[in-house]
Formats: C-alpha cells, structure tokens, sequence
C-alpha cells in the first residue's frame, strides 16, 4: 500500500500530517508527505503512484483533480473547512463557494472521496461539517490532533531548558486574544521563570528565546514544571477544537496547566489541570512551580501521559483513517506498534 499526504506549511496541521506519516512507516506502509504548493501534482502523483490520497478540500485544484481522475483505483480522503447552517467567525477555515466547485468536479469525474475529516472529534464533525452528508452523502470522519509518541517519546531533562513555565508556539493577534489574557499578563512577573519559544517573534515579550529545534521541543516539556495549553477564542465559544499542545506536552510526560473548553476536559480529565480564568491560571501556577507541590505535578502529568498513551497516539489516528478507508487488516496491524 502506498499513501500520499498533500501538506501545506508550516502549522499544526503540517505536524499533525507528518506524525501520521511517521506511524504509516513504522508499521511498514509506504508513505510520502508532499507540498502542494511548491510541487506539481502530476510530478508527485506519476513518481509515487499511490493507492490513497490524503489530501485538503481547500487545496484541491484541477491538476490534483486530474491526478486523482486518472486513478479509478485511488481512495481519497479530504480535510475541508466547516460547513453548516450557521454562519462562523471567520477565524474559523470554512468550506467556500469554490470548495464545493471542486468537490463536485472531482465527484464527477472520480466519484465521492471516501471519506471528509477534520482535526474534530466525531461528535463534533457531524454538526460542524454536516452538510457535506446531506447534500453530497459523504461519511464524516473525526480525526483529533494527537500525540506523535516517535517524536516525542524518550523526552529527557535538561538543565538549559530548566523554567518554571516553558511554551512553544507562535503568536497572532486571534490566538493572543487568550494568551495575553492568561500568560502575558503574568510574564514580569519577578516569581515566575519563563521561557517562549517559537518561529514567530513574539511582540513585546521578553521571555522570548527564538526558534528551538525539533528534539528539544519535547526535551522542554519535561524541563519545564509547567507547560501551558492555551486554546483560541472560538474554542471557548463552542467547547471543542482541541489543538495540538496537550496532546505533545503529554505523550512526552510533560505537566499541563489548560483553558477549560468542553471537550478537551472530557477527554484529558485529571490529567491536566483546569482552569477557568486567568486569576486561576495565576493561582495554579503558583501552586505548581512549589517544590512541595512536585509529587502532585509528577502524578498528574503520568496520569496524561496515560490517557494519551491509551487512545491518542499519532498511531491511533493514522489506525482510524485507515478504518474509514475500509483497510481494516492495516488498521489492526498499526495499533499493534504501540504493544
């Protein structure tokens, strides 16, 4: 079996794509990660020849649809934007009016994709995505963020990581809409040792140590005493869209304190610690960074290592998307990496 991941810069969801990608590997099946903005189509689809094509909505063009018409045999699955009665914020990725044209050229040509996903848990893609079902008859999928135990797996501490609260991730004015409300309100703050990194400047913040490379990125999150998960506005607004953070912080035994959002709270339970507000995002951290407090901290990050060891691995995700493709032997053989 072959599989072709189309991937587009660098975000979450570029991790999130090459973590399942690193699962497909480990288990035996071949696997290419491309970018389809900088490589043509036809050169990576002739070169490759897959037998699946994981691929996004919102960068499907008419060489990919041609690729993928050609193929009578390929299966294909599409992550797309939202796509519902009620109208979103349009921080949120939704499915346009030249989305659907492709859809419909590629359903013409090729039929239905197998499958429309996005980083959503199931219960929340069959409302936020449903019409694709009630108009088209495509299956949903829900395929979370997770954690890439290949990546992340074997954190070690070091001393030149040491903080009392270490973060990695960018800044934008969106998303710091709830980081400046919880964590840069806090940073000169003289008690609290703090180090930021990420590959955008953040804007005004000392703490700020650039880019860190791709192995001390999960050495940080057991270096730090905490690593915080700060989730964008919309998330608070609706409860779910889980990001990536927690997922990694925790797959490498790291401690972390989180917004409260619906699901991510259903899912984590007492292996995060919760909070509602940034006075009580203040209160924890104080609490925590005490060395009196280090066993309670330990306990609470084996316990999210656990849950993310038992359901949200990066090999758990790639095992469900081959499950909607129907490959159900693949799908089996993939969870047998994690005994």
């Amino acid at each position: 079996m072959r599989i072709l991941i189309s991937n587009d810069g660098m975000h979450a969801h570029f991790f999130e794509r090459m973590a399942w990608a690193n699962a497909f590997k480990a288990s035996g099946i071949e696997c290419v990660v491309y970018n389809c903005k900088t490589l043509r189509a036809f050169d990576v689809f002739d070169k490759f020849q897959p037998d699946i094509f994981i691929g996004q909505l919102y960068n499907l063009d008419r060489a990919t649809i041609k690729c993928i018409s050609e193929r009578p045999h390929l299966k294909v699955a599409l992550r797309a934007g939202e796509y519902r009665n009620e109208k979103m914020p349009p921080e949120i990725l939704q499915t346009t009016d030249a989305d659907l044209k492709n859809l419909n050229e590629l359903i013409e040509n090729h039929g239905l994709p197998s499958f429309i996903y996005t980083h959503y848990f199931q219960q929340d893609i069959e409302d936020t995505h449903h019409l694709f079902k009630d108009k088209f008859g495509i299956k949903l999928t829900g395929v979370p963020m997770s954690g890439d135990i290949l990546a992340y797996g074997n954190a070690e501490f070091k001393d030149y990581l040491q903080c009392d609260i270490g973060f990695v991730g960018g800044y934008w004015p969106y998303k710091g809409r709830i980081i400046d409300q919880y964590l840069t309100r806090i940073l000169n703050d003289y008690r609290f040792h703090v180090k930021i990194f990420g590959n955008q400047l953040w804007p005004h913040v000392n703490q700020y140590c650039g880019v860190l490379n791709d192995e001390d990125v999960k050495n940080l999150f057991v270096s730090a005493k905490i690593c915080p998960n700060l989730s964008e506005p919309h998330s608070h607004t609706y409860g779910i869209d889980v990001n990536e953070r927690a997922f990694k912080v925790l797959a490498a035994g790291g401690f972390c304190i989180m917004d409260n959002v619906k699901r991510a709270k259903e899912i984590f339970k007492d292996g995060v610690v919760f909070v509602d507000s940034d006075v009580g995002f203040e209160e924890a951290v104080e609490y925590f960074i005490m060395e009196s407090n280090a066993e309670q901290r330990m306990e609470i990050a084996r316990k999210g290592h656990e849950i993310v060891m038992k359901e949200h691995t990066n090999f758990h995700r790639a095992s469900t998307i081959l499950e909607n493709f129907g490959e159900h032997s693949h799908a089996d053989n993939i969870l047998k990496g994690l005994q």
